[in-house]
């Protein structure tokens, strides 16, 4: 009788943990669900904002005032200004058109986005693909079809890594269907709490000026300069601060100014003296 009620409570506590490590299990993994569908993220998780220096140096030749320090830092911004114009933004305009359209359930954790777009007199016809690697990550990939001069087929242009909760996302820009180089890796870092990001560049094209440079831009809770550029060469860092209401700001380059010391701009652009 006694081996019977051992037996018995043997059974029951067996029961108690396989259903324990069955909530586990179901709890622990994500399910193939044709309704869970990830969120994309933003288009700013991929195309660096530049729109402050656009403007450049004020032009008014009356003007007796030096705009060297802002000035440089234009010089500066624009060179990847240039190289995003010429390499990034177009992917980056055909990743932002499938924010307007509805993805269909390939099956197996596994979803895509197909249209087109027409850019610059050229079609691109568009297939991004999404997968499931963890439960914090899915990946997309990206596979274009080009119309008109230069025709290309099922290119994929580029590739990354996302979290489900769209506080990063990581990516990988390829320069053409005929060079397997990345043109550049891309990393984008969101606090949607505070609407605070990163998003940095490093650039990759081998026969480019900036192969190996990198650029961060970033916006932050800061008072007096709340939006920032941190450009590393090599041989030299160049750190750009700005405030983006007043647009006071100051730059600092050791190989340029040949001091550590920031070189600020007032709400005009002009030269300042730094407090």
């Amino acid at each position: 009788m006694k081996v019977m009620k051992n037996v018995l409570r043997f059974k029951s506590t067996l029961q108690v943990l396989l259903t324990v490590l069955l909530i586990l299990a179901v709890n622990g993994c994500k399910n193939d669900d044709k309704d869970d569908i990830p969120e994309l993220p933003p288009a700013e998780s991929f195309l660096m904002d530049f729109s402050f220096f656009d403007d450049g140096v004020p032009q008014d030749k009356k003007t007796v005032s030096s705009y060297n320090n802002f000035g440089y830092s234009v010089a500066n911004i624009g060179l990847f200004s240039l190289a995003t114009l010429t390499n990034i933004a177009i992917p980056a305009a055909v990743y932002a058109e499938a924010l307007n359209h509805e993805a269909v359930y390939l099956g197996d954790n596994s979803w895509q986005w197909s249209y087109s777009i027409t850019i610059s007199q050229a079609t691109f016809t568009s297939k991004l693909v999404s997968n499931r690697i963890s439960n914090d990550e899915y990946t997309l990939q990206m596979f274009v079809s080009k119309s008109g001069s230069e025709e290309f087929e099922d290119f994929k242009w580029f590739e990354g890594t996302v979290r489900y909760d769209l506080t990063s996302a990581n990516w990988t820009v390829y320069e053409s269907p005929d060079i397997a180089w990345p043109v550049a890796t891309i990393e984008w870092r969101m606090d949607w709490e505070k609407e605070l990001y990163t998003l940095r560049y490093n650039c990759q094209k081998p026969d480019s000026d900036l192969h190996g440079a990198i650029i961060e831009y970033g916006i932050t809770d800061e008072t007096s300069f709340d939006a920032y550029y941190d450009i590393i060469y090599p041989s030299n860092t160049i750190n750009i601060e700005w405030n983006k209401t007043t647009r006071a700001g100051h730059v600092k380059s050791l190989s340029y100014f040949v001091d550590e010391n920031w070189h600020c701009w007032d709400e005009n652009l002009a030269d300042a003296v730094c407090e």
